[in-house]
Formats: structure tokens, sequence, C-alpha cells
């Protein structure tokens, strides 16, 4: 046979290959939009004065609702040499900035002698702060400037510590070659030292997508570390302080006030494991391992929490593995099980008299992800063939999973004997996260719905007949375009590179309801928030978010609770102390202050009233798009490269993105096609050739009559705009706590 004649052949083989692939992937793609985002009749009544309206005036156990605010241990407490304290310390920045850290201490005594100066100038800071607020100028991120010779001293302590002093940092050592049973006698009093486990050779992690590291497709170099070698977490070597996070073990009552403040009712925070049990109970008893100077000051902590009128929502597991169960596998381990039993039975035994809600484990699939597939998080060590067998049915995600699952449905059990023996009743459930995940291109579908299945139900449906409540945490949606997620242009972001998408809530609590309804639970919120500096963005973020959940209340999702992430800057995972999360900022070269941003006085209102107003969304929406009119811009905190693609780490010293232009709130989000190049240059050639109709809702798909009635909304519209301008109250000075 000639070459030719095979050659032809070859070509039809490919060409029908080509288009079969491409017509499978445009009928996946088409039943995607259909369950997925398919348009749907907003259940508010945007015509009302109210929009909005929460049952806060019964228990959330009486088909009642709650406002919360959430925290975690890792994010929070001081004196906490944890896992991620030592993955922060395991990189170090390079030599120069070494070199100009060593200057700054060398500053540190010049600094002290003019105390009054320095003051002046943190007062001059955070007027600037509140100017810029309003101005949309990028003054918010503590990144330590060359220029600049701040106070570096050590910030004083709250002399509520004093009988802590045996958790000071002297005692908490580096693993020796004692044998455990000799780190703390069988009778003395002493309080055990940390073990810590450190892997032989240095591991860098590949520069890749953001979704490639969540989904385990990650290589590994495993030699030494170059002296360029990326840092473990961002913005935080280069940050004033960074090991006080915000100290809330040491002085708690700054963060409760602030809470107490924004007329919550409850209080989500965590215990952190490592502080409990700082030893593993191997070679010696239980009791031994535990560090009973720690469990006495988390109970005066919780305490505290009550003292101020909130309920307590406790968290068990969030994201922190003590450093000794890493060393051996953590929760590819069966005994890991066992440990976090005896760990649960003792808080409960200690607190449970305390507690209204538990969150047994937090993210159980993003932590799998982030430290046993991606290695990104400490306590993984994943080597290549581990990350690349991650997914697979007898692979480390699955293993993980199935040992997280019988954890938590062990410790349900122990949390309801003990609190029947007491005769209380409890609520204990688990926070799970859901993004709302987006194909980019046509040939992308088949990833976004293996991530979807990966991640939204297998976990829940393993542990759902042992739930009192399902919490959920939802920030917002992602555009997944292998092997990583895309920044697309015309949305919205967090800083944190989240795209803003409020519908998605709404969706996701229909899809949640649909599936467990015959199990009988309830929902909470119990994470949902917005990396935002310049508090433009938080405002609505937070209204918008209410209106899906009151829109899925309608539709009779049965929602109890809604918990805002956070109180205060802090400590973001990998991404340091870069995105800024919290109502309050904090000035981390002043002794922590706080100071509270707009939001904080909206979300407080909020939470006193359970009402939300056309006049309130009114007012949030027109500054953040008189924002984007001008083409201001804000930081962001994620190094895209030119084809857009999104990488893993977070940056020292953020990027800057204008506002976008495009109306995302509640109900008015309006979904676009897919956003690969391609797509979009033939919705762009159909629309020039087809002269697509006017959409919905303009005057050119109309009759006369319908157009009489939207010149008049309109013209309400301007009218409700100018009230809200000559309304609107001259802006307050954030007050400093």
């Amino acid at each position: 046979m000639a070459p030719w004649v095979l050659l032809i052949n070859a070509t039809k083989i490919v060409g029908a290959a080509g288009v079969l692939t491409v017509a499978a992937n445009t009928i996946g793609y088409l039943q995607f939009r259909r369950k997925k985002l398919a348009p749907f009749e907003c259940p508010i009544d945007e015509s009302q004065e109210l929009l909005a309206s929460f049952p806060i005036d019964k228990p959330a156990e009486d088909g009642g609702f709650f406002f919360a605010l959430a925290t975690a241990p890792a994010h929070v407490e001081d004196n906490l040499n944890d896992a991620w304290l030592e993955f922060a310390r395991e990189t170090v920045p390079d030599k120069q900035e070494q070199e100009f850290i060593q200057e700054r201490e060398m500053d540190r005594d010049d600094a002290r002698k003019d105390e009054n100066t320095f003051r002046q100038a943190s007062d001059e800071l955070l007027a600037s702060k509140s100017k810029s607020a309003t101005a949309g100028e990028l003054t918010e991120w503590e990144v330590v400037d060359e220029k600049e010779k701040a106070e570096r001293s050590k910030s004083p302590k709250s002399d509520q510590i004093s009988e802590e002093q045996v958790l000071d940092s002297s005692l908490i050592r580096k693993e020796s070659a004692t044998p455990p049973a000799l780190l703390r006698a069988k009778s003395t009093t002493e309080e055990p030292r940390l073990q810590f486990n450190y892997p032989k050779k240095g591991r860098k992690l590949a520069r890749v997508a953001m979704e490639a590291m969540i989904r385990g497709i990650e290589r590994f170099a495993e030699d030494e570390e170059p002296e360029d070698a990326k840092l473990n977490v961002a913005a935080w070597h280069n940050v004033v302080h960074p090991e006080e996070r915000v100290r809330f073990w040491s002085d708690p009552d700054t963060e409760l006030q602030l809470s107490q403040k924004t007329n919550v009712t409850v209080f989500r925070m965590g215990v952190d494991w490592t502080r409990i049990v700082p030893l593993e109970p191997k070679d010696i008893s239980f009791e031994q391992a535990v560090n009973w100077s720690a469990v006495k000051r988390y109970k005066h902590i919780i305490e505290r929490v009550r003292a101020h009128g909130m309920r307590v929502m406790l968290t068990l597991f969030h994201h922190s593995l003590p450093p000794w169960a890493a060393s051996y596998g953590g929760w590819k381990e069966e005994r890991t099980v066992k440990y976090f039993l005896d760990f649960t039975r003792l808080v409960v035994e200690e607190y449970g008299e305390m507690v209204d809600f538990w969150v047994t484990i937090n993210e159980p699939h993003v932590f799998a992800m982030l430290t046993y597939c991606a290695g990104a998080w400490p306590g993984g060590h994943p080597d290549l063939l581990e990350t690349a067998t991650a997914v697979m049915p007898r692979g480390v995600f699955n293993r993980v999973m199935d040992l997280m699952a019988d954890a938590h449905n062990q410790a349900y059990d122990i949390i309801h004997e003990i609190s029947r023996r007491r005769s209380q009743t409890t609520q204990v459930g688990i926070s799970h996260h859901v993004s709302f995940v987006r194909p980019y291109g046509l040939f992308d579908v088949s990833a976004a719905v293996i991530s979807n299945w990966k991640t939204h139900f297998p976990y829940v449906d393993a542990v759902c007949k042992k739930l009192d409540y399902l919490g959920l945490n939802y920030y917002g949606q992602e555009f997944i375009s292998a092997p990583g997620l895309k920044l697309v242009e015309n949305e919205e972001y967090s800083e944190s590179a989240r795209a803003i998408y409020p519908d998605g809530l709404y969706r996701v609590l229909l899809a949640f309801h649909d599936r467990y309804k015959s199990c009988g639970f309830p929902f909470i919120i119990t994470e949902n928030g917005v990396s935002d500096c310049t508090d433009l963005i938080r405002r609505p973020y937070i209204i918008e978010h209410l209106l899906a959940i009151r829109a899925a209340m309608n539709k009779g999702v049965p929602i109890r609770g809604y918990c805002f992430w956070t109180v205060s800057d802090n400590w973001e995972w990998a991404d340091g102390y870069g995105p800024k999360f919290g109502l309050a900022a904090v000035d981390r070269r002043n002794n922590l202050a706080r100071c509270p941003r707009p939001s904080y006085y909206l979300f407080a209102e909020l939470a006193r009233t359970g009402k939300v107003t056309r006049k309130q969304r009114a007012t949030a929406w027109k500054e953040l798009q008189d924002a984007a009119a001008k083409g201001t811009k804000r930081p962001f905190y994620r190094a895209v490269d030119a084809n857009g693609l999104m990488y893993a780490g977070g940056l020292d010293v953020p990027i800057e993105r204008p506002f976008v232009q495009r109306d995302w709130r509640f109900g008015h989000y309006e979904v676009d096609g897919l956003q690969d190049p391609l797509n979009r240059a033939l919705r762009a050639v159909f629309r020039v050739l087809l002269f697509r109709r006017s959409k919905p809702g303009t005057k050119a798909s109309l009759d006369s009559d319908q157009v009489e009635q939207v010149d008049t909304m309109n013209q309400q519209e301007e009218e409700e705009e100018e009230e809200v301008r000559e309304e609107a109250p001259q802006e307050e000075v954030p007050l400093t706590v």
C-alpha cells in the first residue's frame, strides 16, 4: 500500500477521533450547564425594603438562627510551637533578607529611645488606613520595607499568662536521642517537651499551578534545596512578629470583646491537639503525654467566651497535625484514629458542659489533598509515587478520607455518650469545604466533573448517619483548566484568588439538601468570608451571601446559623499574613492593635437586627462600583503566568489588580459560557453574524408596556441611589481596640 494512502487513512482516523472528542466534551458541557448553571428565579423580592429576615429570636435547636464569628488555633494562638510554625521556619529568607532582618534588630534599641515618635507614627498609620479605605490605596498589608526602621522589639505579654510560664518556648525543643519516656519522668510534674521530626532531605515544591497542587499533580526534587528555594509559607518572614499570630492564647479578651460587640451569639474556636498532647502516647501513658497546664488554660479561655455572652462551637481538628503523628504517617495510619479519640474523650470530659456545638474535623478533603497528595502543608511528605497514585481507589487520598470518616463516627459516639451521662443536649457535626468549580474551556469539563465528584459528597456520604448538623464552608467559585486554576479577567476575585459568586452558595445548599434531606439534619454555614484589605468587597459580599442563605431557606433548606470568617486579620495557612480576612485590621507594628473596618459595623448591625435591607445593599454596592469605575487597584496575593494560570504559592508582596465592573450580586450574576479564547471568539462571531437579540430585561426585547415599566423602575432606582447619597453618614475613623 502506498505511503500516501496510509497517511490519508491515518488522517481520517485522527479527524474522526477529534470530532468524537469535541462532540463528547460538548455534550458533557451541556449536561454540566443544565445541572449546575441553569438559570433560576430569584426567591428574594427586591422590590421590598426588607430583603431578608432571620429568626434570631429563637434558639437554633428550635428552628431559629444565629450569627457567629469563627477562628482556629493555628491562625490566632501565640506560644504555640506547632507544625505550622516549624513549617514556616523550615526555609529561611535569602542572604540579603537575613542581613536586612539583622539590621532591623540592631535598630531596635534606637527605636525604643524615641517611643513617643513611634507612637505618633503609629497613630498616623491608623489615620492613613482609615483614609485609604475610601480612597482605595494599598496600605493594609504589613511587609517589611527596607526604608522603614520600625519597632521590632518583643511585644509586652499579658499578665494573664503568668500561670502559663511553664509553656515558655524554652521548654519546647527539638527531638533528641533521649527516649520519649525520659522526656518526662513518670512521677514528676515537669511539662513535656514537644517532639519534632524532620525529613532528612530538603524537598523543593515544583512551581505548578494551584489546582494541580490541590489535585496532587506535582513534581518533587529529592535533593538539597538551592539558596533561592521558595518559602513554605508566604508573607511570613517579612512580617513583624509572625510567631505571635494575634495572641489569642495569652490575651483572648481582645478578640472576645471585638466579637461580643458585633452582637454574635456563638463563637467558633478550636483546641489545638499539639498543645494538649505534645508527646505521642506510645511508650508512656496518655495521662503522661498530656500537657495539663494547657488543658487548664483552654478551660479558662472557654469560660471567658461564655462570660462574654456567647455560646461555644468547638473544633477538635482544624488542619494542625501534631508533629509526632506526622513522623509516622499521621492520618495514613490507623493508630492516629485511636490517638484522636483519646484526645476527643479528654476534651469532652473537661469542657463538654460548656460547649454547645462540636466540629469534629474541619475540611477533611482539603487537609488530605494539600498534606498527603501535594505536600504543600506540613505533615505529609509524599514521595513521587504516592503523589502520582494519590486519587486512585487505593491511593493515599482515599485511605486518609476513610480513616478521618471513621474518626468522626467514633468521636460522635463518644461525645453523645458523655453528654447523655450528664443529661446534656449537644450538637455534633463537621465543617465541609465546598467550592463551586466550573470548567474554563471545552476540554476542561471532565476535570471539573471529577473535582466535584471527589470533593463534594463522598466524605459526607460516609458520615451522614452520624451528623446532628452539616457545616458547610463556602468562599467562592473556581475555574479549572488542566493542570490548574485559571484567572478569568472579568470575574471579581478576593486577595487569595477565590472568584466571588454568591449564587454558588445558593446552588450548593439546594444540592446538598436534595441529597441528604432523608437524613433530617439541618445546615450551618460554618465558614464564609473574603480576603479584602480595602473592605470595599467585603460589605456587599456579606450582604449577598446572606441573601443567598435566605433564598435557600425560602426553598425549604433548614439553615440554623452563619459563621463569618473571621474576627481579625491573622495567619492564613501557607499564604501567611498576606490575605486579609478580618472584620478588624491588625497593626502588627503597634502591639497588635485592632482597627475595626467599616464591615465590622455593618456585620454588627446585621447580627443585631437579623435583617438585610435594600438600603444597606444599595449603599455597599455603590461604593464598590464607584471604586471600580475609577479603576482603583487592590492587592492580589497569587502569582499568575502569561497564560492566566495561578500558581499554588502565595506572594510575599502582592501584585495589583483593579476592581472589576461586573454585577455578581445574588440573583444578578449572568453565567457566561466557556472562557477559553476559542469559545469567546465563536460567541463574538455569532453575535455579529446572527444579530443576537438583546437579553431579556433590556428595552430591545420588551414590548411597549414593559418598556414603560423598565423606565419607571430605572427612575425609582436613580431616586433611591440619590436618597442613599444624601443620607449616607460621614465616614467614621475606625476605633482602636
